[in-house]
């Protein structure tokens, strides 16, 4: 299908969150902004309940604390998420905490962020009680809230001043604190809203601690009006799409995969798979003469997505662009993105009617992207402030390096071709992408998760299979000798090793590879 880039979305630049509160709340307000289920009932809080709430919480923590380090550790919620409004509007500064860190991880993020106290919820670290740290729970907020009607906030938003301390994934390494702005998380917001605008409500299930499940998957919808409904764990998804009826998701890879495999192992149960099979055919040969019936016959599989899904914003790992194509026949269109936590986090996305398969997109507005030495490097006001360590921020220098390789082709969309510090150098000096094999291998519908890595000179690759293909190594060295196939000695598979078990992933599904590297050392 033939596509014309078109002209930014247009609406306001924000220099601040005091600013971005502002115009929500006078813009949309008795919208619903947010909604969620608090002990079975459907709780929704308009655009003017969610500022005022807001307002009354900063004016406690105003009272209470200035200029502190405050953690927050919880699952998703709606007080998580006044919360880390509140603070940051209060002058303090917010630390974002896994809720999921084990004691140890935990203990060092704290002493990382030098968080004075920490916010967390009760039905999450339960070790809390041992640290060195004042705490406070979450479920307190509410009472916090009502208490800061009683005074008043009189700080004064210094939009380019340490707002927030996000911690990287630590999927190859030890998890920085990245220190982020005002500024750089409405640039951020304002950027990433001026190449891609949702129609209607969303979902939010990524976690709120990571920039992406916060900057991108609910200031940015609430920028554009849109109503979120804040899942809390993963039990409440499918419950909460088909109550919402969610016209964008903002997903990571493993749960475009995931859905994939579901609406597959569903038709096979149902002896639907041949039908399923004709219906993509037939609804895809369609389209390519201009007749678009895709949602028509993929009716009863977007039900199960609430009906009215089109658009899902993915990022945070690599998605093969089958999946992409795939999920365009049923009539929803996956839209690549590219971020790091360094870049508050959005830094290209695929536009909604001018997209590119294989690439994340174009830079967002006001973000200049340079490929140097062939690595991405960014600049512009969504680059940190900087590393936060040991009391003091280190800044990035006039580019930030992602650390990604990549390329831009004549119409501006990015491609990754791969991740420098996982580029495996062998003894003839040659440099190997594992992703780019990685990607080779996950076209064979028996790998579900793979990682490729190098044992001395040789290249191996580890493989988590699909079930009806655990411990089958016959199908395993079949995958290997055609991959080999016309491939130089330098670049070839000396094994397959097969697991029985996941890889080790964090919040947002991303394999840890450090993890991964400890095994086989």
């Amino acid at each position: 299908m033939f596509q014309k880039n078109y002209p930014y979305y247009e609406h306001p630049k924000l220099k601040n969150l005091s600013e971005y509160m502002d115009y929500i709340s006078t813009k949309y307000n008795t919208k619903v902004a947010f909604s969620y289920h608090k002990d079975e009932e459907l709780i929704r809080k308009s655009f003017l309940d969610f500022t005022a709430d807001v307002k009354n919480l900063s004016n406690f923590f105003y009272k209470k604390y200035r200029g502190k380090h405050i953690g927050i550790a919880g699952e998703n919620s709606y007080n998580w998420l006044v919360t880390f409004m509140a603070l940051i509007l209060s002058g303090n500064i917010a630390v974002l905490i896994d809720k999921d860190a084990d004691e140890d991880l935990l203990k060092r993020l704290i002493k990382t962020g030098d968080v004075d106290i920490l916010y967390y919820s009760e039905n999450y670290l339960p070790f809390v009680k041992k640290m060195h740290v004042k705490s406070e729970a979450l479920e307190t907020i509410p009472e916090k809230v009502e208490e800061g009607k009683n005074y008043n906030n009189e700080h004064t938003p210094k939009d380019n001043a340490p707002a927030a301390i996000f911690f990287t994934s630590g999927t190859t390494g030890a998890n920085k604190g990245v220190v982020l702005s005002e500024k750089n998380m409405t640039a951020d917001i304002y950027g990433a809203s001026s190449l891609y605008m949702p129609y209607g409500a969303t979902v939010s299930i990524l976690p709120f601690h990571h920039s992406f499940g916060l900057v991108t998957a609910i200031l940015m919808p609430a920028y554009y009006g849109v109503e979120t409904y804040i899942c809390s764990s993963l039990k409440r998804f499918i419950e909460a799409t088909q109550l919402i009826h969610p016209d964008t998701l903002f997903l990571v890879p493993a749960f475009v995969e995931g859905f994939y495999r579901q609406i597959w192992r569903t038709a096979r149960k149902s002896h639907k798979e041949t039908l399923l099979k004709a219906m993509l055919g037939i609804s895809g040969n369609l389209n390519r003469v201009g007749l678009d019936f895709r949602r028509t016959f993929a009716r009863s599989i977007l039900r199960e997505f609430g009906g009215d899904l089109k658009h899902i914003i993915c990022g945070g790992a690599y998605l093969d662009p089958t999946y992409v194509k795939w999920f365009r026949k049923l009539g929803i269109d996956v839209l690549n993105g590219y971020g790091i936590t360094e870049c508050s986090p959005v830094l290209s996305v695929n536009r909604n009617k001018y997209y590119r398969d294989g690439s994340i997109g174009q830079p967002c507005r006001d973000v200049e992207i340079k490929i140097i030495d062939g690595e991405i490097c960014a600049r512009g006001d969504v680059v940190m402030l900087g590393y936060y360590e040991k009391g003091k921020i280190t800044p990035p220098g006039k580019y930030f390096h992602t650390g990604d390789l990549g390329r831009i082709d004549k119409d501006g969309f990015i491609f990754i071709t791969g991740r420098i510090k996982n580029t495996i150098i062998l003894s003839n000096g040659e440099n190997v992408s594992p992703e780019v094999i990685e990607a080779d291998l996950l076209k064979n519908k028996g790998v579900r998760e793979v990682v490729v890595y190098a044992d001395g000179n040789m290249i191996k690759a580890m493989v988590y299979p699909e079930e009806n293909r655990i411990g089958d190594k016959t199908y395993f060295e079949t995958i290997r000798r055609r991959y080999n196939y016309n491939k130089p000695d330098s670049r070839k598979l000396a094994e397959i090793n097969l697991r029985t078990t996941e890889f080790i992933k964090n919040n947002t599904k991303k394999i840890i590879r450090s993890k991964i590297m400890e095994e086989n050392s």
